[in-house]
């Protein structure tokens, strides 16, 4: 019973932390379109085991399975979902208006976790493990399930890198990409910048990923034409752009976002190495980086931890209208090191039976009161 009475608590500290939507499926509705006519759809989580953390578009929304995004804008959506001591699990979910899509997460045990150290040439670049951003190269991602797992490399410019490593128990696998620049590119590529960082960037109403603090959003193999960008963060106004691109082409965005109102803060959280277990007032959000909007006023504690890793803990207070950072470079456990004895030669082996012979004659001599 007392484990019951504390799932409010929990839920009502990430309602506060992370701003769960509460509202359902937006109706149109006065001029311009029919009364009751839905203008969004919803995504319905769930996994196994429940309670896990599901992430959409980068931290726009939050929830502990099972649970259901409210309110989602049609287009393509990504889920991320995260519990302490599995692998992550993430799809893509494409939303049409008065829909629920449902999403079904078996969530995979990691007993033994290893990892990788990922550099590539030029060094810079957009790194996705498993098709979650892991952050730019050169970068060590950790935590990860022993087994096959997916790498993908992007640059503006460059051909998209990709391949599929097996990562082992207990070990660091580096991986090595030199990236080839395009020849006579079909496509055109975007980079997005916006201040604050930690936006949400949309094109067509497709979701891309979201901003980071220290460079550009890499967006690859976007078809020629016309096509609408939107950033999004929540407590801020919606930045709206229509970009035209071609073949080869590369389009720059910078999105200066406007405050809405001041009743909320943003916080970022990294780590290095990547893929990190970060709790929040001792409740387990998700793995790193990751990002939280409409954070309300208070006092929060940050822990990020990995194993083979010492933990990194930050204690603040959060007002509103902020835009926090933080950035946690973990370091290594130190093993200790086994001590060899070097061998016994057999010269001092024999030299100390000898001794040992003696001494035993000297006791036996004294003990019987023999003459020596």
């Amino acid at each position: 019973m007392q484990k019951h009475k504390a799932i409010p608590m929990i839920v009502i500290l990430i309602m506060l932390m992370a701003g769960i939507s509460t509202a359902e499926m937006t109706m149109q509705a006065g001029a311009g379109g029919p009364s009751g006519v839905y203008t969004t759809g919803s995504i319905y989580i769930a996994s196994t085991p429940a309670g896990a953390s599901a992430t959409l578009d980068g931290g726009q929304a939050q929830l502990f399975t099972p649970g259901t995004f409210k309110g989602v804008e049609p287009g393509s959506h990504k889920v991320v979902i995260a519990l302490q001591g599995f692998q992550p699990y993430t799809t893509t979910v494409k939303v049409t208006t008065g829909t629920t899509q449902n999403v079904f997460a078996s969530l995979l045990p990691v007993t033994s976790p290893g990892g990788l150290s990922v550099s590539s040439t030029p060094k810079g670049a957009g790194l996705y493990v498993d098709d979650l951003y892991m952050g730019k190269t050169n970068q060590i991602v950790g935590n990860l399930a022993a087994g096959p797992h997916t790498v993908k490399i992007t640059e503006a410019g460059y051909e998209i890198w990709h391949d599929t490593v097996t990562v082992k128990s207990g070990e660091i696998l580096p991986v090595t990409a030199i990236l080839i620049e395009e020849s006579a590119p079909a496509h055109g590529d975007l980079l997005v910048s916006s201040t604050p960082s930690g936006a949400s960037v949309y094109v067509d109403g497709d979701y891309c990923g979201s901003t980071p603090s220290d460079d550009l959003l890499d967006i690859n193999d976007i078809v020629p034409g016309t096509h609408d960008v939107t950033v999004k963060k929540p407590g801020f106004m919606d930045y709206t752009t229509r970009i035209n691109i071609g073949a080869g082409g590369k389009e720059r965005v910078f999105a200066s976002l406007q405050p809405a109102a001041l009743t909320a803060a943003s916080v970022d959280i990294t780590s290095t190495p990547g893929g990190a277990d970060v709790f929040v007032n001792n409740v387990y959000m998700g793995i790193s980086p990751l990002t939280f909007h409409d954070v309300q006023e208070g006092t929060y504690t940050v822990e990020i931890r990995m194993p083979g890793y010492s933990s990194f803990s930050s204690s603040g207070q959060v007002i509103p209208g902020q835009s926090i950072h933080v950035i946690a470079a973990l370091s290594p456990v130190a093993t200790p090191v086994p001590t060899t004895k070097a061998p016994i030669s057999p010269f001092l082996v024999l030299i100390s039976l000898i001794i040992v012979g003696i001494a035993g004659s000297v006791r036996l001599f004294r003990f019987f009161d023999l003459p020596r």
